[in-house]
């Protein structure tokens, strides 16, 4: 058996433009009525959550009119991903890029989806493309940066030495969880205007933001654990702690140790606000697990302004960002699928 074809490696944050038309444009050339898209959603018990990722499918299904489109679940909830491409060899499909809706690539992207593509594409006898996950794409990095505009503007103006971002991710075993996450973050932080990546949502770039310092910490597997990073922004958070949690057993001792070097010290003033941005696709337990953490942090620290920032969710920018990767995965295309 031949291994599941996957697109190249993840485009860096400063990509070229396929092409001056609208990524549904650009991406729906390489999709027919024989070619059809499954968009693979992780699956969660919870109802916000399964309806955010249902609402993505039904907006992908939108932007690609005349190309069958399916929605497929790793885990917990149906249909299943061998179920949906079972839909789409009904509906006429031979080949099939599934796009998964994953913020990173870690161990579903690497292992778990794969693995359920292979098993479906089989009982389904189909071919299956698997894109990358989102990454740094421009239009995922622009969506973050509007959800952070969206929390300030509401807000009175602090000087950003005054302020400190936590840039809070769902966590993985993946020993590249930290850097993904952090060339993310610095992604949002830079100034480098992406509007021409995603002209007509050009007005969602939203205000330039600088923070005095910046945390990266995660929900569950991975370190600097929220906790840590919270209490780091905080000021609480000890050098010798700092140092263990960047340090230790991380294959990126440079990068990190630069970071460090650089990092305000807990000797620094305290940040009179907290800016906390789940970099999350949609509602869940994790997202509750953030906004738990932020509120015991909220009472432990009174004269901090502790601000959150909504998550991703069911926006047009992310249907877009998934069309970009399938059309990524499409235009390369060829008989090495399972």
């Amino acid at each position: 058996m031949k291994p599941l074809s996957t697109a190249a490696e993840s485009a860096p944050f400063v990509m070229e433009q396929q092409s001056s038309k609208p990524v549904e444009e650009w991406a729906a050339q390489f999709f027919s009525g024989t070619r059809g898209m499954l968009v693979v959603g992780h699956g969660t018990a919870d109802a916000t959550g399964s309806s955010e990722t249902l609402a993505v499918a039904r907006l992908v299904a939108q932007m690609l009119p005349g190309v069958p489109v399916e929605l497929g679940f790793l885990e917990v909830i149906g249909p299943s991903i061998g179920e949906a491409l079972l839909q789409l060899a009904a509906r006429g499909c031979r080949e099939v890029v599934a796009a998964p809706l994953l913020l990173f690539t870690a161990g579903h992207a690497r292992q778990d989806v794969p693995d359920a593509l292979r098993e479906g594409a089989l009982a389904a006898g189909v071919v299956v493309r698997q894109a990358e996950a989102l990454g740094c794409l421009p239009e995922i990095v622009l969506l973050a940066r509007q959800r952070r505009s969206e929390a300030l503007a509401r807000l009175t103006p602090l000087a950003s030495a005054e302020t400190a971002l936590v840039m809070v991710g769902r966590g993985s075993s993946d020993p590249d969880a930290l850097r993904q996450l952090q060339a993310f973050t610095a992604a949002t932080l830079d100034p480098t205007d992406l509007s021409q990546y995603a002209p007509r949502y050009a007005p969602l770039a939203g205000q330039f933001f600088q923070p005095g310092r910046v945390e990266i910490g995660f929900v569950t597997a991975a370190r600097p654990t929220l906790a840590e990073a919270l209490a780091a922004a905080a000021g609480t958070a000890s050098s010798a702690v700092r140092e263990k949690i960047f340090l230790a057993g991380n294959p990126f001792p440079t990068i990190n140790r630069r970071m460090l070097d650089e990092h305000p010290k807990p000797s620094d003033p305290v940040p009179l606000r907290i800016i906390v941005q789940p970099h999350l696709l949609f509602g869940g337990h994790v997202h509750k697990q953030v906004l738990e953490a932020m509120n015991c942090c909220r009472e432990q620290h009174p004269d901090i302004e502790w601000v959150e920032v909504d998550r991703l969710g069911p926006a047009s920018l992310v249907a877009a960002a998934l069309l970009r990767r399938a059309g990524e995965a499409a235009h390369t295309f060829d008989s090495c699928g399972i």
